[in-house]
Formats: C-alpha cells, structure tokens, sequence
C-alpha cells in the first residue's frame, strides 16, 4: 500500500550540466516556495515525516531551499539528502553565501553529491565545494557520494583520489570499490574526537537503471520485488506542480502522477489508491503484474533484472 513518508520537492529542472544518462525533461516552470510549503504543512499533519530536494540542479533555487527548508524546521520535519552535481556555483563567493545561507536555515540532511562516468565535472571542483560545506555546516560528515556504475571505473576512481587529497583524506575500498573518503584511523589510544570533526565522506553506488527506449533484456533471470521500497514511499513534487510517487526517472511517466500539489495529500492519496500501476508498485508488485501479462499473451523481449527499467517499460507501453 503507498503511503508516503517523505517530500521530494524538484524547484527547477534546469542544469548546468547536460549530462548524457540524464532523463530530467527541462521543463519551464519553476516551483513555488510558498505552494511549496502549504502542500508540506498538509502532508505533515497528515503523517509525512522527511523533506528532500532534487532536480534540476536544486542549488540554482537558493531561495527556495532556504524557505522550504526553515518551514520544514518549524514542522518538525526530518531532512533526507538534498541532491546536486557540486559544480554549480560560479565562483567560491557565491559557493559559501549559498550553503552558508542553507545552514543558517536549519537545513541538516545530507548533501548528495553526484560524482560517477555520466558527470562532467572535476574533482578540484567537487573538492572546493566540499570542503565550503564543511566550512558552512561545521561538519565533516554532511556530505556523501551518490555515483552510478559504468563499465569502466578507472577514471572515476581516480577523480575520488584527486578529491580525497582536497578533502584531507584518503580514498578507502572494499574488494576494489570505491566505498568511502576518510582520514586515516586515528592512533590507538587516542581519545576520540568530537562529533562531526572526523572526515567521513561515504560513497554509495547504483547499478545504471536503463530507461524504457533502451536494451536492456539480456538477464539471465527476471528481477525482484520490492515493492518500491527505500525510499519509494514519496510525493516526488515536479518543478511544474504535478505530483509523481516515484523517487526515479520513471517518476516522468503521467501513470505515476497522481495530481498536483495544489490538490493536496487527501486527494492525491486518493487518487493513488484508485491507480492500477500505483497498486501495482506498492501491492501486488510488478513480477505479479509480469506474470499476468505473460498468461494474457504478452511476450517479452527478454528478462530484465532491472525493476525501474520493467516499470517505464510498462509505463511507455500501457501495459
């Protein structure tokens, strides 16, 4: 059953990068803080718990980070990752006023830097706005690496290297993966240090989820369910007002609009409920709605292992 605990609001759909596995449409519009925050205040009182940004490149709407994030404050609502590519900013001045003014708006979540094959952006870049978070948050743990898998990791690898030096640490991995940025263990005895003052930058990675148009139906076996799970339990608000309840690319697709904002949570819950493809995802799960299709004569081009992939398939397709 969909029940959303989070908000991720997309202020913008702009970018300054254009980067090739992006499947953001670059729509126009520009959310409304104040909209914004109504439609949050509803949700709260309504059981919502956490507040997130993305895009877009969010930081290219600085005032509506600071107000929606001060109203999330006052709601009592947690921060989850508040996503960007890092580079956005056009010189450090603006850099430090821009997440000097986020902090000082109670944002605390983690910033989400995007760092992988597919983004055009240098490691002396990511490093300067690293450490100007570090500067501005008065931590050296707000931040970690979102970064999608390619085939080749070498060069990814060694831009982490390069931005570790900036950072003051090292480049940890596990069985040959990136999985961290951090200093060095301290020495044995030493009395631990206060919070937040140990470098600790965690690098998360994600397989590269194909998009409807592609080919991707060469798995050996079909995926799994898991019925959309973290954190795909969200309103994923679009710089345009409409409401999606998906956290991923598919969340483009209108069979994963709900409303708009400006209907509020009662409606847009209901609008979900009455969705067969909302049901799908969050109930009976998509390998059911697989093997249906499949007994009603549908025939598959293969097997994906990639759930978000079968989704916009089904989206794109209407099935």
């Amino acid at each position: 059953m969909f029940r959303p605990e989070e908000i991720i609001f997309a202020p913008t759909a702009r970018c300054n990068l254009r980067c090739a596995h992006c499947r953001v449409t670059r729509v126009p519009d520009e959310l409304d803080a104040a909209s914004a925050i109504a439609f949050m205040e509803d949700c709260a009182a309504r059981g919502v718990e956490r507040v997130g940004f993305s895009g877009g490149e969010p930081f290219l709407r600085p005032d509506f980070l600071r107000e929606v994030s001060s109203a999330a404050v006052g709601l009592g609502l947690l921060f989850d990752r508040l996503m960007t590519n890092g580079v956005w900013w056009r010189d450090e001045a603006e850099l430090t006023e821009v997440l000097g003014g986020l902090a000082d708006a109670g944002f605390d979540g983690k910033l989400g830097l995007s760092v992988d094959a597919y983004h055009d952006s240098e490691a002396e870049a990511l490093g300067a706005f690293v450490l100007a978070a570090f500067g501005a948050f008065g931590r050296r743990d707000c931040v970690e690496i979102l970064s999608v898998e390619s085939a080749d990791d070498a060069p990814l690898l060694e831009k982490l290297r390069r931005l570790a030096a900036v950072a003051g640490g090292g480049l940890i991995l596990e069985d040959g993966r990136p999985a961290a940025i951090a200093e060095a263990p301290p020495r044995r005895g030493a009395p631990p240090r206060p919070d937040g003052e140990e470098l600790r930058i965690d690098i998360r990675r994600f397989p590269y989820s194909a998009a409807a148009e592609e080919d991707a139906w060469r798995s050996e076996s079909w995926f799994e369910d898991d019925w959309c799970a973290g954190p795909g339990n969200v309103f994923y608000v679009h710089p345009n007002g409409k409401v999606a309840v998906c956290c991923g690319f598919a969340n483009e697709n209108e069979e994963l609009v709900v409303g708009r904002l400006s209907e509020g949570c009662e409606a847009l819950l209901a609008s979900a409920a009455r969705s067969p493809r909302v049901r799908a995802c969050y109930e009976t799960g998509l390998g059911e709605r697989r093997k249906a299709l499949e007994a009603s004569g549908t025939i598959f081009p293969g097997k994906t292992s990639d759930l978000c992939f079968f989704c916009d398939y089904l989206c794109k397709k209407g099935l």
